[in-house]
């Protein structure tokens, strides 16, 4: 890696926000350059930052593989978000490339209109069979603790919703019984096609800080979180970034003349990109 791009990666590491605003004010090509050129976990908290419009147009310039490791460095709702915006064939390119689990988890979001329940879903919870012994459960728990949120969630061998426990609940359980004979029955989820005020003002809030989210055939679609819902209707207020560092000012100097200077040479090392790549669509707002 040259030494300006060293420098100019260590500024978007350190302070991705102010990259990002950097990135913003600079040529399309500059922009994609960068990113380009930057680890794929680095160039996603860049990307993540920057209008979707841009970050769209910037993934378009890319390799495939390239941008397979990019979005799998983005939080869920944000990559469904920029797929959202991304032409059908450019749509499909990109969810070919990702791993196919969560590609498939990427597809039942498009599936529903956005402000949905489903689209807003997280799929890449636990969700178990009814049949599944306890102890083969408590291991799937245990390979897979990231995935479970609080509950447990059962289904039948169609993958429809039949009940839920919690982690206590299932830890607790006989371990040679089936998932059906420890779960609560019944329970309370919300509709796929729910608009957001149908789910903000949902009676389930009131007990679980998780709803799961099930189809018109009841199939298990994920689960949407209160936090998420707080989120949306602005009560959690604005995502926090994290703050310039305001110590180190001459090496913060040395940041910005680095990133400067690696953006002053990039358009005459980047390939021309054809004029019908890299037009925004004029209603995709920031």
């Amino acid at each position: 890696m040259r030494g300006e791009m060293m420098v100019a990666a260590r500024f978007a590491e350190d302070h991705p926000s102010e990259a990002a605003a950097v990135l913003e004010e600079a040529t399309f090509t500059e922009a994609a350059g960068l990113l380009a050129e930057l680890p794929a976990g680095l160039a996603a908290q860049v990307l993540a930052r920057i209008s979707p419009s841009l970050a769209v147009d910037c993934l378009r310039a890319m390799p495939s593989q390239q941008v397979a490791g990019v979005l799998e460095a983005l939080p869920l709702d944000l990559t469904a978000r920029l797929l959202r915006r991304a032409t059908d064939d450019v749509r499909e390119g990109w969810l070919t490339v990702l791993p196919a689990e969560l590609s498939e988890a990427l597809r039942r979001k498009l599936r529903f209109p956005p402000g949905t329940a489903g689209a807003l879903s997280d799929p890449l919870v636990l969700a178990l069979p009814s049949d599944m012994s306890v102890t083969e459960a408590q291991k799937q728990l245990r390979r897979s603790p990231e995935r479970a949120y609080y509950y447990i969630y059962v289904v039948d061998r169609e993958h429809r919703l039949v009940g839920a426990l919690d982690v206590r609940e299932l830890m607790l359980a006989a371990g040679k019984e089936p998932l059906s004979a420890a779960m609560h029955g019944d329970p309370v989820c919300v509709s796929a096609h729910s608009d957001l005020r149908t789910i903000v003002s949902h009676q389930g809030w009131r007990e679980l800080d998780a709803l799961p989210v099930v189809d018109a055939a009841g199939v298990f679609i994920g689960i949407i979180r209160h936090r998420t819902m707080r989120q949306m209707t602005g009560a959690a207020g604005q995502i926090q970034v994290e703050p310039v560092v305001s110590t180190l000012v001459n090496l913060g100097e040395l940041y910005w003349a680095g990133l400067s200077a690696f953006l002053s040479g990039m358009s005459v090392a980047m390939p021309p990109i054809p004029a019908a790549d890299v037009e925004r669509e004029a209603t995709h707002g920031a």
